[in-house]
């Protein structure tokens, strides 16, 4: 694999889990504040504070279980050394000047004073991607862009 495509994918492992950890910190005070309130109140104040901290709680719960998904499918990615024909998952992409990397939508990235942008195969622009070749040109939002580089 190449060194850039392999920093890419470890800078957005850590990025992830430095993620993953501040989600299950803030997941940690909001059970404490549950027990808190449940503690120091009643009536219908502790009713709705409860119910909001609990669907604090809910959405929490959803961002960490994609977290571990977009966690384990970047670990399968990474796992394919070959550099690949055409465009596909796991594709280290240069676009003009861009550079995306087909994997999770999770952001961007920057390795080596590079940002680069991670997103799904199924997102619009990862879609018109998929199955193009090194220095074929598409038609993205009203600008034509070529395949510089593929990795």
């Amino acid at each position: 694999m190449n060194e850039f495509k392999q920093a890419v994918y470890h800078t957005a492992i850590n990025q992830l889990k430095q993620k993953e950890a501040l989600l299950a910190e803030e997941r940690k005070n909001i059970i404490e504040s549950i027990l808190e309130e449940e503690k120091n109140s009643a009536g219908d104040k502790y009713e709705t504070s409860r119910e909001t901290m609990t669907q604090d709680l809910n959405s929490l719960e959803k961002q960490i279980k994609q977290s571990k998904l977009d966690l384990e499918e970047l670990y399968r990615l990474q796992t394919i050394k070959d550099t690949p024909a055409t465009v596909q998952e796991g594709a280290l992409v240069q676009l003009g000047t861009e550079w995306f990397l087909l994997a999770v939508s999770v952001g961007q990235v920057k390795v080596a004073d590079k940002h680069v942008f991670l997103l799904s195969k199924n997102s619009p622009l990862g879609d018109l991607l998929v199955g193009r070749k090194k220095l074929e040109a598409i038609q993205f939002r009203g600008k034509t862009q070529t395949i510089f580089e593929l990795l």
